[in-house]
């Protein structure tokens, strides 16, 4: 049975939405606290699934309760209680798949729709508790002052924040906007908050929103690009290039996906292939594509469809393991192949009709993921 944790300082609000929520949803424990310090002490005594926070508290309050959490690598699913809260927000917020939010004054069902949600997404595989980048939009939307410096092994950088807003960026010799965009593109990190600076240098001018999206686009140019021998390869093929990617704290062998992907890019009438964590939905490796067919998007769109199917497996209380999953298009074979070796992985393969053999791609298939070990 999941376990909720409820924290507010309202005695009163606790006893009336816990007992509003048993009655919704009679599968589910909660329990509650009423600061952030005695929810850190309920967790390391008991793990729970999914925690709704209040943000303004007494003791710790909801923002030293997330980053302890980020510090200890703790990851139920979270959900803020915020004053702010509107359905861009909310909308974004289930992008990033780290924080749902729940608008004040606090409507039952919305609660209650939002706790099944994430309890649903979290049995899937989808949250993995709350991440950088959906901190520092936290921060902002409730316009938060704080100094908080972040650490990446002998790297220690610091942001400023002024009523939502990054006023300030250090990290080494790097100031300003330049540093912010390193900082919020780092990823592995440990943080603090810290009561704010008094006057700090103005020299940071973008919005937060603006940092993201750059900080985003810098750690895209962060990833590597390892090129390959020559080989025979489709007249449409856009390159003899394979793009490696691996943000993941997971270990994986990156040259055996390497020498898989430029095995599987020789079959005949193959026009891409990517290998993808279907769980996070970060694509390891791709190779191949075309000028407007890009395979790092279509790896990343097919892993709904992989979590679809392992969900309908689940659902039916199927034994058998799904062993490849084929989608016919006009021109195109797509056929996706679960690694028995690493289940949450899979091989995506594009065949054309009129140059490819389908029994013979998914033959070939069928021994490079025997063999591949990541």
């Amino acid at each position: 049975m999941p376990t909720v944790l409820i924290v507010d300082d309202e005695q009163f609000f606790l006893d009336s939405v816990i007992s509003g929520l048993s009655s919704a949803l009679p599968n589910v424990t909660f329990v509650q606290a009423s600061h952030g310090r005695q929810a850190l002490e309920h967790i390391a005594r008991q793990p729970v699934d999914a925690l709704v926070t209040d943000l303004k508290m007494p003791v710790m309050d909801g923002f030293q309760l997330l980053t302890q959490l980020m510090q200890q690598g703790i990851t139920p699913a979270i959900i803020v209680m915020t004053a702010f809260g509107t359905s861009d927000i909310e909308r974004d917020a289930r992008r990033l798949g780290a924080i749902d939010y729940i608008e004040k004054p606090i409507d039952l069902q919305a609660l209650t729709d939002s706790i099944r949600r994430a309890l649903e997404r979290r049995a899937d595989g989808y949250l993995r508790g709350i991440n950088l980048t959906s901190f520092l939009q936290l921060l902002g939307m409730e316009r938060k002052s704080c100094r908080l410096v972040a650490r990446q092994g002998d790297k220690q950088g610091e942001l400023c924040f002024e009523q939502g807003r990054i006023v300030h960026a250090s990290l080494g010799d790097l100031q300003g906007e330049a540093a912010a965009r390193v900082i919020i593109a780092w990823d592995s990190y440990e943080i603090e908050l810290h009561p704010p600076a008094r006057n700090p240098p103005q020299t940071v001018q973008s919005a937060l929103s603006q940092l993201l999206l750059d900080a985003c686009q810098l750690l895209d140019e962060q990833q590597r690009e390892v090129l390959v021998p020559p080989f025979s390869a489709p007249e449409d093929f856009s390159g003899d290039k394979i793009r490696l990617t691996h943000h993941s704290q997971e270990t994986y062998n990156m040259a055996n996906i390497k020498e898989a992907l430029t095995t599987i890019i020789e079959i005949e009438g193959c026009l891409g292939a990517a290998i993808t964590d279907w769980k996070s939905g970060m694509c390891l490796g791709t190779i191949g594509g075309t000028p407007t067919f890009n395979m790092e998007i279509a790896a990343a769109g097919n892993t709904e469809v992989v979590r679809a199917k392992m969900k309908v497996a689940a659902n039916l209380n199927l034994k058998e393991t799904i062993e490849d999953i084929l989608i016919t298009l006009d021109t195109q074979y797509h056929i996706i192949r679960i690694l028995k070796s690493s289940p949450n992985l899979f091989i995506y393969a594009v065949i054309k009709k009129d140059t490819g053999n389908l029994a013979l791609a998914r033959h070939k298939l069928t021994q490079i993921e025997s063999s591949l070990n990541v």
